[in-house]
């Protein structure tokens, strides 16, 4: 894991769901959270089973929350490759499914996520996963 700070997005594989995003979004000024967790799973980025453990869907799932929650605290996203797209479009159903794929990397959900077990114990992540769950669930 090439990472050089907290963030899933302060990371290469997290930098892969940011182009992967840039590229979707090309062309496109709204576009839908669910289209968003729609396309992850279809290049292979997000599980269709949301309890399936994986370093890259866990990291995918992170780094997708934090463009959202940077959305959500500023009506835009912060990142100048997505400065195209004026609106990710939020239905609280697909909230909620984000949030719940962020809190069972969080919460370790089977004991078993090696994206948990790098940061386990890394207090600086854990304030900014409880901080993404935060912002998600506020928008519930």
């Amino acid at each position: 894991m090439g990472s050089w700070g907290t963030a899933s997005l302060e990371s290469d594989e997290g930098l892969d769901v940011l182009h992967a995003l840039t590229e979707y979004t090309t062309e496109r000024k709204s576009v839908r959270l669910k289209e968003l967790i729609a396309h992850f799973r279809e290049i292979g980025f997000l599980s269709e089973d949301p309890d399936e453990e994986d370093f890259l869907y866990d990291n995918t799932a992170i780094a997708l929350a934090e463009i959202v929650c940077a959305y959500i605290e500023n009506g835009m996203t912060k990142y100048e490759q997505l400065n195209g797209l004026n609106e990710i479009v939020l239905e609280k159903e697909d909230v909620l499914e984000l949030k719940q794929l962020v809190q069972q990397v969080l919460d370790n959900k089977g004991g078993d996520r090696e994206l948990y077990e790098l940061r386990d114990g890394d207090s600086d992540w854990i304030k900014h996963m409880e901080n993404v769950v935060r912002i998600l669930s506020e928008r519930l």
